[in-house]
């Protein structure tokens, strides 16, 4: 029979999802080809996702980019490192894991070897003494004396090998703590700016809520975003834009302090948590972030061609007992909207607004 012509049998579930994958395929295919958008793997990944609608994020974010007017290549490579792109971290993590199973193994070999050792150790003590029962001449006392010492510098040297062993074992599995906690690092920040990203930033606001829920203490956060941000990449190149993308964070983290902390929460958007801070205090510092960043000149380098003031809009708000996360987060960014709404280069703080002049 010809393999070719084969038929193929498949269960009614199997078709039903064969059936919704080539549908995905498809809208997939057809929002490439309408936006005339290279077909690189990164791309059908992301619009076959964004067709399944199987993360919400990246829903949010591609229709944003359809909103903007298309999509862009760089802003899909963006959204796909962000959302699917497989991190090392978890490899990293299984090689950490079976070097510690070998060290662990190699523990219990040198306990195993010890027990056994010990065991031996024992039983030519057992026959010593019973030699020493069964005769009293100066012989046998002789024999007995230089058995015993042969068997206790056996033992010496086993329990030295053991200790080495051990000591060996200790200094490997403690320098794999110390990777492991560098993997965990290197998950928690943005490739880009060595700030911390967005899964970082859920873990602490998490945490700071929390804090500030049972021990009733101020907790604000801040949603910053830069201003016509797809202009200057649409101008000088994303080269360009990823600088200022860090320039930005670096001006910030040289403004805060202590448990703050910043992250980039997506695209040209950070997010701020201050705990233990009033939001006058925070609208107070993230004016001087925000006048920092227009006041800083910026050229191109090479052709020192300027660029112009780069500016960014804040939205700061403060944690309300009893208040959900995620209401936390959507207060912060209606704050960020007004302040794009009255003109851009503004913080927008619960009851306060400041500007540049």
């Amino acid at each position: 029979m010809d393999e070719s012509k084969t038929p193929v049998f498949v269960c009614p579930e199997d078709q039903q999802a064969f059936a919704k994958v080539y549908e995905h395929a498809g809208v997939a295919t057809e929002l490439i080809a309408q936006h005339g958008t290279p077909p690189f793997p990164n791309t059908f990944a992301l619009m076959f996702a964004y067709a399944a609608k199987s993360d919400k994020k990246i829903v949010v974010a591609v229709d944003e980019m359809l909103e903007r007017g298309g999509l862009c290549q760089y802003e899909i490579d963006e959204v796909y490192n962000l959302h699917l792109r497989p991190t090392d971290d978890h490899v990293k993590r299984e090689n950490i894991g079976r070097e510690v199973e070998q060290q662990l193994s190699s523990v219990l070999d040198l306990v195993g070897t010890s027990v056994e050792n010990s065991d031996q150790f024992e039983l030519a003590l057992k026959q010593i003494e019973r030699g020493l029962s069964d005769t009293s001449s100066s012989n046998a006392l002789s024999t007995a004396v230089a058995r015993l010492m042969s068997e206790s510098r056996r033992m010496t040297d086993h329990s030295r090998q053991l200790s080495e062993g051990l000591t060996a074992s200790k200094k490997q599995i403690e320098r794999l703590q110390q990777e492991l906690e560098a993997v965990r690092n290197e998950s928690m920040r943005d490739p880009l700016t060595s700030i911390y990203n967005r899964r970082a930033f859920d873990l602490r606001l998490a945490a700071e809520v929390d804090a500030a829920k049972k021990h009733g203490s101020s907790l604000s956060l801040v949603m910053a975003d830069l201003d016509h941000f797809k202009r200057v990449n649409d101008n000088f190149g994303h080269r360009v834009g990823d600088e200022i993308l860090k320039i930005f964070a670096s001006i910030i983290t040289n403004n805060i302090k202590g448990k703050d902390l910043v992250a980039r929460y997506g695209g040209e958007e950070f997010a701020i948590i201050l705990p233990a801070t009033s939001v006058q205090q925070a609208a107070q510092l993230i004016d001087r972030i925000r006048e920092q960043m227009f006041q800083r000149k910026l050229v191109l380098k090479g052709t020192k061609t300027p660029i112009g003031a780069i500016t960014a809009s804040f939205g700061v708000t403060q944690y309300q007992p009893n208040m959900a996360m995620s209401d936390l987060i959507e207060q912060a960014d209606q704050r960020l909207y007004l302040a794009k709404s009255n003109g851009r280069n503004r913080v927008q703080a619960d009851d306060l607004t400041s500007n540049a002049a």
